[in-house]
């Protein structure tokens, strides 16, 4: 599959995706428009058998064309289909950053991830972490709801409690730690909250619907956020590291705001909640928070309380 064939397919897919229907004409028209190729009623023909071949269901000997039930076209990208994951990756690169295709970043961080695995899986001397995610299945029908812009209703089954019924709208997907979450603002709480996948039993689109804060800056305010979690309050964060341990976090980054600012010292500009709280605490001795004073006299309280537990067993 050559990369031009690959963006008609996408170009196709992105009018398709609308479940409304479209006549070859004006799919014609759309390739044109998106990636500057100009094509034949028999190279769309061929275009669409691809989609099915894919798995998409797009009825035969009809008038135009659309999906019958939603398709997740990226999802269907494989090595075995494709031969390589590369183009799709340049594709999905180009156009992730303009606002119409805005949400697509996870998508693109795991096909990378697959390419990863892919061009290594035949060296038997490399190793990769598996990990079952629960809860992912639910992924492309949520992402389908995002990018139609739908309430839902979702079953919610949190840690040793019962089932109750929340009612979303949901704004984007993220995984953090091995775990995917759903953000989206939540009618009950009038804010934005944030699902764990693994948590949610069911869900299903709703016409009910409900005002929200359609100004808010979700998207601004979880860049500036590490892991999930909507707490605490934006800061401009500085930690000092040991010798053995800085040159660990000059190539691994803590934020993409990081900063070096000082002699083993960086700073981050992020929400102080609790999963920056945690990250500080794995390097234990290893690092020193400079400010805010606020988050440095938790964390120094935090490990008193710690040093003191384990004076006691």
């Amino acid at each position: 599959m050559d990369k031009k064939r690959l963006e008609r397919l996408f170009a196709i897919h992105q009018k398709l995706r609308t479940m409304q229907g479209y006549t070859a004409q004006m799919l014609i028209e759309a390739i044109a428009e998106k990636v500057e190729q100009h094509i034949s009623d028999r190279t769309l023909r061929d275009d669409i058998e691809d989609l099915r071949n894919m798995g998409a269901e797009i009825p035969k000997r009809a008038k135009s064309y659309r999906y019958v039930v939603p398709f997740s076209f990226l999802e269907k990208l494989d090595d075995s289909y494709y031969g390589s994951l590369n183009e799709a990756v340049a594709l999905l690169r180009q156009v992730s950053k303009t606002k119409e295709f805005l949400g697509l970043e996870d998508i693109l961080l795991r096909l990378e991830q697959r390419l990863s695995l892919t061009e290594a899986e035949k060296n038997m001397a490399i190793a990769f972490e598996e990990v079952d995610l629960k809860g992912k299945a639910h992924l492309p029908k949520l992402y389908q709801a995002i990018q139609k812009q739908r309430f839902i209703r979702v079953d919610y089954e949190p840690f040793g409690k019962t089932v109750y019924q929340r009612h979303i709208f949901p704004l984007l997907l993220k995984e953090y730690n091995n775990r995917w979450f759903l953000i989206g603002w939540e009618n009950e709480k009038n804010d934005i909250q944030n699902l764990p996948l693994d948590r949610m039993v069911e869900f299903h689109e709703t016409h009910e619907g409900f005002s929200y804060d359609k100004p808010f800056n979700w998207r601004e305010r979880f860049n500036n956020m590490i892991g999930t979690t909507l707490e605490g309050t934006l800061e401009t964060v500085s930690l000092r590291f040991s010798e053995h341990r800085f040159p660990y976090v000059l190539t691994k980054k803590l934020h993409y705001s990081q900063q070096l600012v000082g002699e083993r010292t960086i700073s981050i500009r992020v929400y102080t909640n609790r999963e920056l709280k945690a990250k500080i605490l794995e390097y234990g001795a290893d690092v020193e928070v400079l400010s805010p004073d606020s988050l440095r006299k938790e964390i120094a309280e935090t490990l008193f309380r710690a040093s003191a537990w384990y004076e006691v067993i």
